[in-house]
């Protein structure tokens, strides 16, 4: 545990010393994962079916044994198959709800099946402090989402969460050939966005395919969000490079410190601190001309910019050619 801590301490420290600045300096398009990443997918569905439960109990005379059997079965099922490309996600869904439904209740699968998607995806929202580290990474670099799952469970995702306005592209595996960790899926993106692997860095909360297929792809680096410490101290005895990332991440926004971009609740706290600054300024005598500069943190590494223009420049970079070579669609979006 000594050793997990450590690690962690090490991986997320805001001190400059302990971040390779040179390793990121080139990296121009960052690709994201989305469940349990950006979505808190697991713990999204969770709670939802807890508050079905609740409900269960409360409107239609569910025991609690009943709604918590009812509900833990849903989602057992639901994690194991969310699609059937054999009908509609709404008809497979209600499918699921049927079968978990003890006998006397079976007739209520229509009903409560609405309730949970809507109490799903309220859970499942981007959190608001995601959604500014996401609108100001894209100021600076060229954003990617690369999901595993089934094509018709990730795209409604995309679209009840109105994910698609923070990318400049999005890949589900279930419509391509490949899924993480085949590196073709990476190098796909690398092509639409005209960048070079090593330009491009992943971020993911597991190891087996957003980390190992960034590393199999030769990105620039991995960033990894690990869901539990159990994962960590795992990962510490596995001695397989291919699983190792190269920076790993307390929480999401910790992200922002590899790459000097500011949330805005930092945002306002470095305003609030100049305004102070300032004050302070003025009740002390200047005995020079010079003005001190705040440190610039609008103007990333890696980026070709000015002071006075503040819009993203690329250099253009030979298309990556990739090859179709089939690969299990299996989801690990849930």
């Amino acid at each position: 545990m000594a050793a997990t801590n450590q690690l962690l301490t090490n991986a997320s420290s805001n001190d400059s010393s302990s971040i390779h600045c040179d390793e990121l300096s080139e990296i121009k398009a960052i690709f994201f994962d989305l469940d349990n990443t950006l979505i808190p997918t697991r713990s999204g569905d969770s709670k939802a079916c807890r508050e079905v439960s609740e409900i269960l109990q409360r409107q239609y005379g569910f025991t609690k044994e009943e709604a918590n059997y009812s509900t833990q079965n849903f989602l057992k099922s639901f994690r194991r198959c969310p699609d059937n490309c054999q009908t509609s996600l709404d008809i497979w869904r209600t499918h699921l709800w049927h079968e978990a439904l003890p006998p006397k209740y079976k007739q209520l699968a229509n009903t409560i099946y609405p309730i949970w998607l809507t109490l799903r995806y309220r859970y499942l929202a981007i959190p608001q402090e995601y959604v500014h580290l996401l609108q100001n990474l894209r100021k600076h670099y060229m954003l990617a989402l690369i999901t595993n799952g089934p094509s018709n469970a990730q795209w409604e995702k995309v679209r009840q969460l109105d994910v698609q306005q923070y990318f400049d592209c999005l890949l589900v595996s279930g419509d391509l050939p490949w899924e993480k960790p085949n590196p073709n899926i990476f190098y796909a993106t690398c092509k639409y966005l005209n960048v070079q692997p090593k330009q491009c860095c992943m971020v993911g909360d597991k190891l087996e395919s957003d980390i190992k297929g960034g590393n199999l792809a030769g990105l620039g680096a991995t960033f990894w969000l690990p869901l539990t410490l159990d994962e960590i101290e795992k990962l510490l005895h596995n001695a397989n490079d291919e699983h190792k990332p190269t920076y790993i991440l307390r929480n999401l926004l910790e992200f922002c410190d590899y790459f000097n971009v500011m949330t805005q609740e930092q945002q306002r706290r470095e305003h609030d601190d100049d305004e102070l600054l300032l004050q302070q300024q003025q009740q002390v005598p200047e005995y020079n001309n010079k003005k001190c500069q705040s440190k610039n943190i609008v103007y990333c590494r890696g980026r070709s910019s000015s002071p006075t223009n503040n819009t993203m420049t690329t250099t253009a970079t030979p298309p990556i050619e990739f090859s179709a070579s089939e690969s299990d669609n299996s989801s690990d979006s849930i």
